[in-house]
């Protein structure tokens, strides 16, 4: 009887440490460091000089086009970002920009509206596809 015991404890520790293991594993993984900080990211009229211009979350429906301006701090590595664009909740488009590893990189995309009204989001995506930052606003 005390065989069979051991043999059930010693199954149910192998199992324990399996599912320890695994667990630590997706600790690990979802732990992982973002590939930058988020400096700025916010909506504007244009870019000038590598500055965001005419910064708002509300625009006028005669505004026929719009930027997404990104600021990444500490950049630990080299990395493509995507700037999704939204409207209404659907996906219009999906841009991909590089990211260069340093203290400091800015980077936009654009978006033309063609007249669509109401309530638009961008989203910025690291390689993997986690959300590294968004701003909402709206076309009046």
């Amino acid at each position: 009887m005390k065989t069979g015991n051991n043999r059930f404890g010693a199954v149910f520790m192998l199992v324990g440490a399996v599912f320890l293991v695994a667990a630590t594993g997706l600790c690990a993984w979802a732990a992982e460091a973002a590939p930058f900080d988020v400096g700025r990211l916010v909506v504007c009229e244009q870019v000038q000089d590598r500055e965001p211009v005419g910064i708002s979350d509300t625009f006028s429906s005669e505004t026929t086009r719009v930027c997404a301006f990104l600021e990444a701090l500490n950049v630990s590595a080299d990395v493509d970002v995507d700037f999704v664009w939204y409207h209404a909740g659907s996906e219009m488009t999906r841009v991909t920009l590089p990211v260069r590893q340093g203290s400091r990189w800015r980077t936009y995309a654009s978006k033309n509206l063609y007249d669509l009204t109401g309530t638009w989001r961008v989203v910025v995506q690291d390689a993997a596809g986690a959300v590294v930052g968004a701003a909402e606003f709206e076309v009046e």
